[in-house]
């Protein structure tokens, strides 16, 4: 075997590998960059927008750490594409881009009559035992509303993660040549 059949196979090996690991570094080093900004309370260097009613326990948007797990690849070997939110977290679009929820009017009915004097008022915590018979409810009338919903966003192109993603390809280059 030649000197350019040993260079060829070299590079068709190490194209091999690269092509193989590519994909998952980039897909990890964003996720990892991406779930830093609910530590940070930034994204780029902007900070986000303070909450009008701070939490008593923990952080506005990392409370329980739903939106930050949700963070997911979708890997293929020609493309990678991160996702935030699932069914249960439909909210990560309108916290990433900000804007505006519309709630409609709505009613509800229904709420039974109680004893509100006697003993029979000191039942469920003082909330008041059923009246016998009287099912007659009251209505309750919601108006619509809208929510202004800042930006916090979390996701997206930067300088910073391509600097993270092309030092992280580096560094696999670097593995990679080296075995």
């Amino acid at each position: 075997m030649g000197n350019m059949d040993k260079l060829n196979a070299f590079f068709n090996r190490f194209d091999g590998k690269i092509r193989e690991h590519i994909p998952g570094i980039i897909a990890e080093t964003a996720i990892r960059n991406f779930r830093r900004s609910f530590q940070t309370k930034s994204f780029n260097g902007k900070t986000w927008k303070e909450a009008k009613h701070t939490p008593k326990k923990g952080s506005l948007m990392l409370r329980k750490g739903f939106l930050a797990g949700s963070i997911r690849d979708i890997t293929t070997p020609n493309r990678v594409r991160i996702v935030a939110g699932a069914r249960l977290i439909p909210y990560a679009k309108i916290h990433n881009e900000g804007g505006v929820i519309n709630r409609a009017a709505r009613t509800e009915t229904f709420v039974r009559n109680r004893y509100v004097r006697g003993p029979k008022s000191k039942y469920f915590g003082g909330m008041g035992a059923f009246k016998k018979g009287k099912t007659a409810g009251k209505g309750l009338t919601f108006k619509a509303y809208k929510i202004v919903m800042p930006q916090r966003q979390f996701m997206g192109h930067t300088e910073e993660l391509n600097r993270e993603i092309k030092k992280a390809i580096w560094q696999e280059f670097n593995n990679v040549s080296n075995r």
